[in-house]
């Protein structure tokens, strides 16, 4: 291996081993702030360590195992694809029509005096 291989693979490693530590905080906040904008976002940063992983352990393998992380990667980023479309299925199938918030009453009051 080259040198720019070997420092990719390390800098790709390093990313690797970061991204479940975000993963890890962004969860933890996302389920105690109800928050499901965040939960989605963490599920991003579980993606991103798995492929991240794939590509660090693929450099030094031949082509034929490289082809097979590929159609492995391609597994992994089709899988918010697939979440996607069940919920959106789940949406159209049953739709849950939100509650419009109300103004606090000093602006509602404010409002409605002018």
């Amino acid at each position: 291996m080259t040198s720019h291989t070997v420092s990719f693979r390390w800098i790709v490693l390093i990313v690797a081993l970061l991204n479940p530590g975000y993963f890890v905080i962004e969860f933890t906040v996302a389920l105690s702030i109800g928050s499901m904008s965040l939960l989605a976002d963490s599920a991003d940063f579980f993606k991103d360590a798995a492929v991240s992983f794939l590509i660090s352990a693929a450099f030094g393998w031949n082509a034929a195992r490289r082809a097979k992380v590929g159609m492995l990667l391609s597994a992994v980023l089709f899988a918010p694809v697939i979440a996607f479309l069940r919920t959106l299925w789940q949406k159209i199938a049953a739709p849950c029509h939100q509650i419009p918030c109300r103004l606090p009453s000093l602006v509602w009051v404010r409002w409605s005096s002018a």
